[in-house]
């Protein structure tokens, strides 16, 4: 002990200074990077979880209108005359000309009621079907969808859609048998990949994958293979855990899963936490260098710059703290460093031009994030959050709200006769009508391509609806036109009202929007330029 003590007083005061200065810039290192560190991974957490919640959504809706699509062609068929009254010939013609037009479907057959598949070309070849899941379906007078099974034809994955056919008595008198190829699926999948290592999957009730965002290509080597994660345990138990797991691929993840509606199909979308924390482990390692850095060459210039460093650098610590705290326009006095070296007033000249663009540029990204930049009206991201929140108000206080969906008719006609840059002028003009007769108590926002969505707060559905039809009405008395062309516009919409009753775990907004897209569909199917609101 009395050596070391020897040691310390012994030292010069230059000796003693730089070890001060070693002991604070360790000290400070550690009480910088150890709290950034932390903090910073719970928001890379949180920003992962939020984006694979994002994608998982999108890619449900996706696969919930692809399912309802194919489902409502095969019971079209199903409820069709032909079907009803057995007029079999017919009713094959219009399967031909319906799968010429829809590639999707591999084949649509017609499956007798004793569970036979008759052939065309030789009414003595029969197949029996009668064991199959989608024919005991059809006998219980259910519609069904399978999982994914490879085609014995074909080699190909497919999937099976199949309603049954009833007489005017209800009576059973067969089944409308569609077997559809993943393509389509598959190129859903392959736009929602995210990140380098981000995947998304679709797996049946089993846990067997149905398609991957990652391996569409070769989709043939995922079916029926099942995942064998925590992340299908935690499907079918519910549970809302978000700690990592070990992936389909051997490597750590994070993941989230929704299921589609029914649960037949269950949406899981993980990402690595090699990735999660990657600019992270990076940023980090590039403090600890800079650290080292500045340490070295403080002990070099600490006892002849000590005294003129000390007040900027202690200016510049607290600009970054203020700036931390979100004040990123603050700048630091000049005056109050001019007998500084020029180094140093240069970086502090450096740090106020670099915090006023900050400022500039996060007041631009905040704009940018939430305003769609064609129309200048909010974008669906806005929607997604802000509007959430003011219809959670809404509900909290017991008021109704409406959600419209608003789709200009044949708009790509639009883009194709008169070119992409008249179509972006009548989404401007669209926009703009929207936006002056929606009034305060109703968001306006673009939900992409030449869809907007309209959140109308504190209005009922016949509120909603009369909102509507002005607004359609409006859209046609107020056609587009510049000097060179004059484009007359229709519109279709469709409304849902703030339903209280809502499976367990489902979105509010979300819920709402999904049954105002099918009464867009409705619109749309029924002719365009009109109202329907979701029953």
């Amino acid at each position: 002990m009395r050596p070391m003590f020897s040691y310390f007083t012994n030292q010069t005061i230059k000796m003693r200074f730089q070890l001060w200065i070693v002991v604070v810039i360790v000290t400070l290192a550690f009480s910088i990077i150890v709290p950034f560190y932390y903090i910073e991974k719970k928001d890379h957490l949180d920003e992962a979880e939020d984006q694979l919640k994002q994608v998982i959504t999108l890619q449900s809706l996706y696969i919930e209108r692809w399912n309802q699509e194919k489902m409502d062609a095969i019971k079209r068929f199903a409820i069709s005359d032909h079907a009803k009254f057995h007029r079999i010939g017919d009713l094959k013609r219009e399967f031909q000309d319906y799968s010429r037009v829809n590639s999707e479907f591999l084949s649509i057959t017609y499956v007798e009621k004793d569970g036979f598949i008759r052939s065309d070309a030789d009414p003595a070849i029969s197949y029996y079907v009668g064991d199959r899941q989608y024919f005991k379906q059809a006998l219980e007078k259910k519609s069904f969808i399978s999982g994914v099974i490879i085609s014995k034809d074909s080699g190909k994955p497919v999937i099976t859609f199949s309603a049954p056919v009833l007489g005017d008595h209800n009576d059973f008198k067969g089944a409308v048998l569609g077997i559809v190829t993943l393509e389509m699926l598959n190129s859903l999948m392959k736009q929602l990949s995210f990140g380098e290592t981000g995947e998304v999957y679709v797996l049946d009730s089993d846990g067997n994958i149905v398609t991957a965002s990652n391996d569409t290509s070769k989709s043939e080597e995922f079916v029926n293979v099942p995942m064998k994660t925590e992340i299908m345990q935690r499907a079918k138990t519910g549970s809302t855990s978000n700690d990592s797991y070990i992936g389909f691929r051997g490597e750590r993840v994070y993941g989230q899963y929704k299921w589609s509606t029914g649960k037949n199909w269950v949406v899981v979308g993980e990402i690595t936490q090699r990735e999660v924390f990657q600019k992270l482990n990076q940023l980090s390692v590039a403090i600890i260098i800079i650290s080292l850095i500045a340490l070295i060459l403080s002990i070099g210039a600490a006892v002849t710059i000590a005294s003129r460093i000390e007040r900027p650098i202690r200016y510049l610590l607290r600009g970054t703290k203020i700036i931390q705290n979100g004040n990123y326009d603050y700048q630091i006095d000049a005056d109050e460093i001019r007998m500084a070296p020029i180094e140093l007033r240069q970086l502090v000249n450096t740090f106020n031009i670099m915090s006023d663009k900050l400022k500039k540029n996060i007041s631009l990204l905040e704009h940018s994030a939430l305003v769609d930049q064609l129309t200048e009206i909010h974008n669906r991201r806005y929607m997604m959050q802000e509007g959430n929140k003011q219809l959670q108000a809404c509900i909290a206080a017991g008021q109704m709200s409406s959600v419209m969906m608003f789709d200009i008719d044949h708009f790509k006609k639009i883009n194709d006769t008169y070119g992409h840059l008249v179509g972006d002028r009548v989404l401007q003009h669209v926009a703009s009508i929207l936006h002056r007769l929606s009034g305060t108590d109703t968001i306006v926002a673009r939900y992409g391509g030449e869809e907007f969505i309209l959140l109308a707060l504190r209005k009922n559905a016949q509120e909603s609806v009369s909102l509507a039809e002005d607004l359609r009405r409006q859209i046609m008395e107020e056609p587009y036109s510049d000097e060179q062309v004059t484009v007359r516009l229709t519109a279709s919409i469709g409304i849902a009202e703030y339903s209280p009753t809502l499976e367990f775990g489902t979105m509010v907004l979300e819920d709402m929007v999904s049954r105002a897209d099918h009464a867009l569909y409705r619109a749309k199917s029924g002719g365009r330029n009109r109202v329907e609101l979701d029953r």
